[in-house]
């Protein structure tokens, strides 16, 4: 397998993730934050639906979202502020990337839009679904 054939199509990716996050040139911040987004959602879904989410990201990104993963239950977020922590927890620099709820809920948002030009409009419908009520 020829894995340098799948880097433009990450590349892409997190560009649109930079974009969406208003910084198009801090592809860091672009990863880290599509990184944290994704491994907090693993605590919201299902492992079958994780599954149904994996199948349809591309390649390299479907590896962001299993690195470090460990298919066991765990308990799940419940709360939208469970959710800020946890995804604050899983962050490399919370100080920099989540200063806050709104500025948290504008990221979440951005990552969430690339998402959806990537995954079909039923499984976006089925991610949502299971994000805490609030």
């Amino acid at each position: 397998m020829k894995f340098e054939q799948y880097v433009p199509e990450a590349n892409r990716f997190l560009k649109e993730v930079a974009h969406e996050l208003g910084n198009v040139a801090d592809s860091n911040h672009a990863y880290r934050m599509l990184r944290n987004v994704l491994h907090t959602i693993r605590e919201i879904l299902t492992p079958e639906e994780s599954s149904h989410l994996i199948a349809q990201l591309p390649l390299l990104i479907k590896g962001v979202y299993v690195d470090g993963w460990k298919m066991q239950p765990t308990k799940r977020i419940r709360s939208i502020e469970e959710f800020f922590e946890r995804l604050r927890l899983k962050s490399d620099l919370p100080e920099k990337d989540l200063n806050n709820d709104e500025e948290a809920i504008n990221k979440v948002q951005g990552v969430l839009y690339v998402l959806q030009k990537y995954v079909s409009a039923g499984e976006m419908t089925h991610i949502i679904n299971q994000f805490p009520g609030e």
